[in-house]
């Protein structure tokens, strides 16, 4: 299982030493969450169930501006999912469970939004950070594609992400 902090680190720290520093990234992420669940209720008491609504609208209709650096789709598949992979260590726990030339699958077992969201009361909210998933790997390079069937936000056990080539079976 990836996602540990000593995946990073350039010396490695002790199990009790990466909980400690992982309660922490916990309980900061989480206090920076309340304030987005606090806004978006104060929101809805204020202009109605349209408010949540508006904030949908405008995190689902975002678009990452275009890498400008394109390169062979399968390399730039694999860029991007070394990012990712850094980009996770410690908010997630992984495993990857396809390692083809055009397609990268993952089960991630473990994420921080979807625990705090969850705990917030606010998973519709914490999908908001799920729906930037596909625009981005399609903003890394357009003939990128990205498929996603389970979600820890929505309650099942796994999110299941499978990055491909868009020319070489859709990700199947």
């Amino acid at each position: 299982m990836l996602g540990g902090l000593n995946d990073i680190l350039p010396e490695p720290i002790s199990e009790e030493s990466e909980k400690i520093l992982l309660e922490l990234l916990k309980r900061k992420m989480k206090s920076a969450s309340r304030v987005s669940v606090e806004l978006l209720r104060a929101m809805e008491a204020r202009f109605g169930p349209e408010a949540r609504e508006v904030a949908r609208d405008m995190v689902f209709g975002q678009r990452p501006e275009q890498r400008r650096q394109v390169g062979p789709p399968e390399e730039d598949l694999r860029e991007f999912t070394a990012d990712l992979e850094k980009n996770c260590v410690g908010t997630h726990r992984w495993e990857r469970v396809i390692d083809e030339p055009g397609r990268v699958g993952y089960f991630f077992t473990q994420c921080l939004w979807a625990e705090i969201y969850r705990e917030l009361g606010e998973p519709d909210l914490g999908l908001y950070f799920c729906a930037g998933d596909e625009p981005s790997v399609n903003a890394y390079n357009s003939k990128l594609g990205f498929l996603r069937t389970k979600v820890k936000m929505t309650g099942d056990e796994v999110c299941d992400h499978i990055f491909y080539v868009k020319d070489q079976d859709n990700g199947r």
